[in-house]
């Protein structure tokens, strides 16, 4: 094979081909696709299920609190979930607005649940981690370096 030869990278027998989507509907499914979102998901709620479902309201007498050992893991739940969102970032806008309406919603153990207070500030930091994630890939589409692709 010499050097001027064309060689075809993608033959019909590769499977589907992947192209760069051209319309406003394809555009929208090639940048918000719900896959990676998953992990970051899963480890997030089974964290707040743990956790809600180990604690005893009845427990707690004077200043000592009663409870679990499971609620101090909360945080440590919180961030690797938090983590995985930003990590799956990298291929799509949906893990970290799907969990920033989750962790919104898990703010409302903090106030007046099961959970200690420093949670509160974990959530927070990981609700800006993961809008900075937001702005770090709308800007990556933008600038053109990320390319999302569709299979044809």
């Amino acid at each position: 094979m010499s050097d001027k030869e064309q060689i075809d990278i993608v033959s019909p027998d590769d499977g589907p081909s992947v192209r760069a989507p051209e319309t406003l509907r394809e555009k929208l499914l090639a940048n918000f696709k719900p896959q990676p979102a998953i992990p970051a998901l899963f480890v997030f709620v089974l964290c707040i299920f743990i956790s809600a479902l180990s604690h005893d309201p009845g427990a707690v007498t004077g200043t000592e609190t009663g409870g679990s050992a499971w609620l101090l893991l909360i945080p440590v739940g919180i961030v690797v979930s938090c983590g995985l969102a930003v990590a799956a970032g990298f291929c799509s806008l949906f893990p970290q607005l799907a969990w920033i309406v989750l962790a919104t919603w898990a703010l409302k153990f903090t106030q007046s649940g099961p959970w200690p207070a420093y949670n509160r500030w974990v959530l927070l930091v990981g609700i800006i981690t993961a809008a900075a994630m937001v702005i770090v890939q709308i800007w990556r589409v933008r600038t053109g370096k990320f390319q999302p692709t569709i299979r044809v």
